[in-house]
């Protein structure tokens, strides 16, 4: 008699210890993890200037990395988010330094801030631990033409290079075989204007990239001593008929509101970061955004978890079906993103 009460009494814990298991893990788990994004990886890169994938899902970041302006590294992410220091820089001299990268691995870096070598195309060596100039610009010939300050530069997946004259307001062509530029378009005049080659006009292109030999451009306009904005556009540069044409696609007028980065996916899709509002789709089409994600987002990978704002995202990348993203001091990749936004919204 003794030993089935002690059964029942054994039985009866463990349905109860049962229960409260089951309950534990039909409540919390699906709680805790409802509209969350997965993430390859979260890295910290606090105030990251620009950043470009490799062939082989190798993130390169130029930025700073703590308060003190002195810490200023060319940085590495590898596939696995694990971040190094390659090649420390000078934040002098290349402070918000801008990146590219090349058809045979290497990277390049314009330093738009530095007098002394704002006309000089960089080139990492020796396993990215050192930085030499690679190219000189040619001076322009007239003689009011100020003295050149790359602010942009993009890869044509040609062995050619898309750079942005600031000073001049011209957009010019690197070809390496050759050793040589050569002119693209611009009136020399800080405005917006639609036309070919030095009938076009130029504000500030701070970002190109291409696309099926067509570059896309995000160029802003500001006036007077206080550099008052104007408007940001998204324009187009083909080459149409021998010559060089620049179409402006979509502007706006609102500073709070400003085109601040752009990137195709692999179907042609262009997504447009608008500050201030969150990531939109271009519909080259008819010239129309759509809105893809606004408003916060959770994001996990591994034990790191993280809300980003996309309203303020600063810049992102996408290869193959994968984002890239620098938002709130930190580095993401988001594989199948589209995906993981959708079921996320659900």
């Amino acid at each position: 008699m003794k030993k089935r009460i002690l059964l029942v009494a054994v039985f009866q814990l463990f349905l109860v210890l049962n229960g409260c298991s089951s309950d534990s893990g039909n409540d919390a788990t699906p709680e805790e993890n409802k509209g969350e994004i997965k993430a390859d990886y979260i890295s910290d890169v606090y105030f990251a200037d620009d950043f470009v994938v490799d062939a082989n899902n190798n993130v390169f970041v130029t930025g700073q990395i703590s308060a003190e302006i002195v810490s200023y590294p060319f940085r590495k992410i590898d596939v696995d988010g694990k971040v190094t220091t390659l090649k420390p820089l000078d934040f002098v001299y290349f402070n918000s330094s801008k990146i590219s990268t090349s058809k045979d691995g290497q990277i390049l870096l314009i330093a738009r801030n530095n007098n002394v070598d704002s006309d000089k195309i960089f080139r990492f060596g020796n396993n990215f631990s050192e930085l030499n100039p690679y190219y000189t610009m040619k001076p322009i010939s007239s003689p009011l033409a100020n003295k050149i300050r790359l602010i942009s530069i993009c890869d044509n997946n040609d062995n050619t290079y898309f750079v942005f004259d600031y000073n001049n307001r011209q957009m010019k062509r690197f070809l390496p075989e050759l050793n040589t530029d050569v002119f693209v378009a611009g009136s020399e005049k800080n405005e917006i204007k639609d036309g070919t080659g030095l009938n076009a006009g130029f504000g500030s292109v701070t970002k190109i990239i291409s696309q099926n030999n067509v570059l896309y451009l995000i160029d802003n306009l500001n006036t007077g001593a206080a550099s008052t904005f104007v408007s940001s556009n998204i324009r187009k540069l083909e080459y149409v008929n021998n010559e060089w044409k620049v179409s402006t696609l979509i502007s706006t007028t609102n500073e709070n509101g400003y085109y601040s980065d752009i990137a195709f996916d692999s179907n042609n899709g262009l997504y447009v970061i608008v500050k201030g509002k969150g990531i939109y789709k271009l519909n080259l089409q008819d010239n129309t955004l759509s809105l893809f994600k606004d408003g916060e987002i959770k994001l996990a990978a591994g034990n790191k978890d993280l809300s980003v704002d996309l309203r303020y995202a600063e810049s992102l990348k996408i290869k193959n079906n994968d984002l890239y993203l620098l938002a709130s001091y930190n580095l993401i990749k988001i594989s199948d993103f589209q995906s993981k936004f959708n079921s996320a919204s659900k």
